[in-house]
């Protein structure tokens, strides 16, 4: 099968591209940069030299492909695509992400683990993120074969958004943080686990379907107290939401420290038969890949 992903050279959009072509997949990475061609020419994926805004050669590019595979968080592409693709019956797969499920919870712990289908009312900014995975699920009615992943936080090869987010924060503060009791929990999954699941998703996925993607958790205290272990802190720090914001940010806090975002995953494992194998996040930082690389 061909495949089209975007986001190829990101943290997420690369290591599916490699399994993809791993799998024997004729893989085309979309990237807007001659830097991130050469990144790509290099792994062996075929790089396609583009923005998303560049709706001309995204509609050609599609019609080449069996399958699109996008990574890219940018909405309006995600419009543009299901447009291009109504009534081929080609493959679409929305890497969207669990963070629509996260609450407002100040750190305390919530006992709600979220399974796909159910109601679910995202705090600020997540709406459209929400909205955007309901109209791709509803174009599987339009003659397109469409999937999409809910991945919880990515983590290992000494980096990510979240846990190399957190990690760089912690430098910058003097002091790794967590709000209030940091009870709150977040759900997470080992970056090769993630990627194999979309390899799963192009050959197992009906069109239309849902899937959360998530491994493990841990708790936000748990996790800034491994952090200042690897930093050389003495202790992690509770914190109020206002120093919080001032230390990491709103977005970030509102995202993952302040808040639980439990999913349930059982779904993933049955109909696309995904088993995660990689080490767990704590193991990672007290003895992988962060240890080895921040330490």
């Amino acid at each position: 099968m061909s495949v089209l992903v975007t986001g190829s050279t990101g943290y997420v959009g690369l290591a599916i591209a490699l399994r993809l072509k791993a799998a024997g997949h004729e893989t085309f990475g979309l990237t807007d940069t001659v830097t991130g061609t050469k990144v790509l020419e290099s792994r062996g994926i075929t790089p396609i030299l583009a923005t998303l805004e560049d709706g001309e050669t995204i509609r050609n590019v599609t019609q080449l492909v069996d399958a699109v595979v996008d990574v890219s968080g940018h909405l309006p592409a995600a419009k543009l695509f299901l447009a291009t693709l109504e009534g081929t019956g080609k493959r679409y797969i929305r890497n969207s992400t669990a963070r629509v499920y996260v609450d407002a919870s100040l750190g305390s712990l919530s006992r709600i683990v979220h399974k796909e289908g159910k109601a679910v009312s995202p705090i600020r900014g997540l709406a459209e993120i929400l909205e955007t995975d309901a109209q791709v699920q509803q174009a599987s009615e339009r003659g397109i074969h469409t999937t999409v992943l809910r991945p919880s936080i990515p983590y290992g090869e000494a980096s990510g958004p979240v846990i190399g987010g957190l990690i760089k924060r912690a430098i910058t503060a003097g002091r790794s943080l967590y709000v209030g009791l940091g009870a709150n929990r977040q759900s997470h999954v080992y970056l090769a686990d993630l990627a194999e699941s979309f390899a799963l998703a192009i050959e197992k996925a009906p069109s239309g379907s849902l899937y959360n993607i998530a491994a493990g958790e841990s708790s936000l205290a748990d996790i800034a107290q491994d952090i200042a272990a690897i930093l050389g802190y003495p202790d992690a720090q509770s914190c109020t939401m206002d120093a919080a914001y001032e230390a990491y940010g709103v977005k970030f806090v509102d995202g993952v420290l302040a808040g639980n975002c439990r999913v349930d995953a059982t779904k993933a494992r049955i109909e696309l038969g995904w088993q995660p194998k990689g080490p767990g996040l704590q193991d990672e930082l007290r003895e992988g890949s962060y240890a080895l690389m921040w330490s």
